[in-house]
């Protein structure tokens, strides 16, 4: 039921997970919530043309799932039901790290793997569910509705019959990766927000497969294969995901060729260690390869704003993109919309939501997932990092060669990496002595 409040209409740009996440957040807050797609949205679960990197394997953390759960009870069952199935990070994981693989740790975490397009299914399935919400697809969002330069009114929307514009006390662009905000902002004679990139230049290359009959799927559910700076220039994900598929990604960092068909897909696994070329050869592909490199992470600095207009807020990867390479962006969504919920809870009786403060919240909401990835990210870059990246990315080596050695680091490590514990879960001062001694086995520990 919507709170008592004079809250009445919610207009969410983008029907992606922070989107979701988002409307389904509004929708306890607000009488009515509108979420508009520029895809026109299939009924069924499949990849839509706005979300080009539905086609790779994505990871949804342990956090994340804990916090989607909260919002949709029975999503794990739900999903469940639809084939994805759900294993124990420790005991199922893969892990083809520099210095060896973990071998088999149960942590009791579990993790469910899925496509990005099932879950977005789902999600969208359960969003419009809701009495309040209205998705609106196949609607293009050309700029804001305002009546003054410091005040929102809603946006201004395009479709096939033309163009319209669509009242809101609050306006959320969730837009993702192509927003427009930021020439709507100057548009209004606001000061253009800095933006702050961190390029790897990885790409992607990823195609599913099924098993010939008979055939039983590997013993591990998930691989990993990390890329490292300046060594390690190709890896590899792979997930056991619903419809009895095996989701490949192969994926290289500067200028490492990706695989474009067949032939080469296979041949570019073969110069992989771990076990994925011996896996998917006797595997029957179900897609066609695709490629993805819009792997940049990009942070746009709203919060240092010095102005910033009423009913306006902004969220997901229209203000904070990461490299996908380590699976944060759906659970930083999810967390996002933690926060607009403790705002909107906040707030006083018949008092809008402060968009300015929103935007300052949200920047220490991403700034540790920020750290994580741009920390080794920033050693690709041709420059010269500075010395506190430098350090960063010595301890996180010495840290990743240390825990195949070291069951009790690789679980807190494992808690670490799904955000279930803090960066202090590594100040214990025998896991603290374990990395900084390195890498030994465990015949001589």
């Amino acid at each position: 039921m919507p709170m008592e409040t004079d809250a009445r209409h919610a207009v969410v740009v983008g029907a992606g997970m922070a989107g979701l996440a988002a409307a389904r957040v509004l929708a306890d807050s607000f009488e009515a919530v509108t979420v508009i797609e520029r895809d026109t949205l299939s009924r069924a679960s499949a990849p839509r043309g706005g979300a080009p990197q539905g086609h790779h394997v994505h990871g949804l953390l342990a956090l994340g799932a804990e916090v989607f759960e909260g919002y949709f009870p029975g999503l794990r069952a739900e999903l469940e039901q639809a084939g994805a199935p759900v294993w124990d990070w420790g005991e199922k994981l893969c892990a083809v790290l520099p210095k060896g693989t973990p071998p088999p740790t149960p942590m009791g975490m579990p993790i469910q793997t899925f496509s990005r397009p099932l879950l977005e299914h789902v999600l969208r399935q359960r969003v419009t569910a809701l009495g309040s919400v209205t998705l609106r697809d196949g609607l293009t969002v050309t700029g804001l509705r305002t009546a003054s330069p410091g005040k929102v009114t809603g946006v201004r929307v395009k479709d096939g019959d033309g163009e319209d514009e669509i009242a809101a006390d609050l306006v959320v662009d969730a837009s993702g990766r192509s927003s427009h905000l930021p020439q709507w902002l100057t548009a209004l004679g606001l000061p253009s927000p800095r933006t702050t990139t961190v390029d790897a230049q990885v790409g992607y290359a990823s195609r599913t497969f099924s098993y010939p009959e008979g055939q039983a799927p590997p013993a591990w559910m998930g691989l990993l294969q990390p890329l490292r700076a300046p060594d390690f220039h190709k890896g590899c994900y792979a997930i056991q995901i619903e419809n009895n598929a095996l989701h490949v990604t192969l994926h290289g960092a500067k200028g490492a060729q990706l695989p474009h068909g067949d032939d080469d897909f296979l041949a570019y696994a073969k110069t992989l260690r771990g076990p994925i070329a011996e896996t998917i050869a006797s595997l029957t592909p179900t897609s066609s390869v695709r490629r993805y490199a819009r792997t940049v992470n990009r942070k746009i600095a709203y919060h240092r704003l010095a102005r910033w207009p009423d009913g306006l807020i902004a969220l997901g990867d229209a203000v904070c993109t990461f490299n996908p390479a380590y699976g944060q962006g759906m659970t930083v969504a999810a967390l996002e919309a933690r926060l607009l919920e403790q705002m909107l809870g906040n707030r006083r009786a018949r008092t809008p939501l402060d968009g300015q403060e929103f935007q300052k919240r949200l920047a220490r909401v991403t700034a540790s997932s920020w750290l994580m990835a741009t920390t080794p990210d920033r050693a690709w870059e041709d420059a010269r990092p500075a010395w506190p990246v430098k350090a960063g990315n010595w301890f996180m080596n010495r840290l990743i060669d240390t825990v195949p050695h070291d069951p009790r680091l690789y679980t807190a490590f494992s808690g670490l990496f799904h955000m279930t514990a803090g960066p202090l879960t590594l100040a214990n001062p025998r896991l603290l002595s374990s990395v900084l001694i390195g890498p030994r086995p465990a015949s001589t520990r």
